[in-house]
């Protein structure tokens, strides 16, 4: 990435036209949460594009077309995920967390119907790939990298999430869900954001990736009856605590500065400063 595109990004712009452009979606959702835009789609669910939206106005006024064209470029910057084993926590990490929730449930003995599998579920996915850049444009294209370059990935990853599950609130509120609802799946979105930084410094900072790995966050959605787009035995708590001790787990083993330095990873030993750099390059 231009590292002179990269000084010119303002954290607090972004936020605040995120802020702006999200108002009307949340009004939309307030006033026509049970209308779709098609089956399935409501119109307050359109304002997953607003951080494209912010992060394209933002670089159009940093950096002119140029910068606008190098940020949708990203989209299909699969050749940096040099190591194809990353594929596997792309595709299996999330599901993971939903079907190890389905067997706590059914092995407590709660009534839940078996997986349904269906060949929409793939279509499912494909449209969840990408509907997955309008918010990895903004989150992940704009403001990721300056944030890393203040903070640990670590903590970047936590302060995003943050904002990432603040931005779902108001949707969450006027679709009618509870307190302990949104504050779980609030904890579980954070969580979900820092295994985000994790897979995108560690696929040589892929869009490509991101998206892949955001999808899968809702491709098991289809395998169960749904309501109000969660699973009918959808319960955040689990989720939140499987998801946690995830991000634990790859903290202790890629370390809380750069999520990339795989404690492991030897070369003559040690890793090598090289590993390092290309790792987090």
């Amino acid at each position: 990435m231009n590292t002179n595109m990269l000084k010119n990004r303002s954290l607090l712009n972004f936020f605040l036209l995120e802020f702006v452009l999200s108002v009307p979606f949340w009004a939309l959702s307030a006033v026509t949460n049970t209308v779709d835009v098609f089956p399935g789609l409501r119109w307050g669910m359109l304002w997953a594009f607003t951080p494209m939206i912010a992060s394209l106005i933002l670089v159009f006024r940093e950096n002119k077309g140029a910068g606008v064209i190098e940020l949708l470029k990203r989209t299909y910057d699969f050749r940096l995920i040099k190591s194809k084993i990353w594929y596997l926590p792309i595709f299996l990490v999330n599901p993971r967390f939903v079907f190890v929730e389905y067997w706590i449930l059914r092995l407590s003995g709660a009534p839940i119907p078996p997986p349904h599998f269906s060949v929409v579920i793939p279509l499912f996915y494909i449209m969840n790939f990408f509907a997955a850049y309008g918010e990895e444009l903004g989150w992940t294209g704009y403001a990721i990298d300056p944030m890393q370059e203040r903070w640990s990935a670590l903590k970047s990853g936590i302060l995003l999430g943050i904002a990432w599950a603040g931005f779902h609130i108001p949707l969450f509120f006027f679709d009618g869900y509870s307190f302990y609802w949104i504050f779980w799946h609030s904890l579980y979105v954070v969580a979900g954001r820092v295994l985000l930084v994790w897979v995108y410094n560690n696929t040589g900072k892929s869009m490509f990736a991101m998206s892949l790995f955001h999808a899968s966050f809702g491709l098991y959605w289809y395998l169960w009856p749904i309501v109000k787009w969660t699973p009918t035995f959808y319960d955040p708590r689990i989720l939140a605590f499987n998801a946690i001790f995830y991000v634990t787990v790859v903290t202790l083993l890629w370390g809380p500065k750069t999520l990339a330095q795989y404690r492991f990873a030897r070369s003559g030993g040690r890793v090598s400063r090289e590993e390092q750099k290309r790792a987090t390059a």
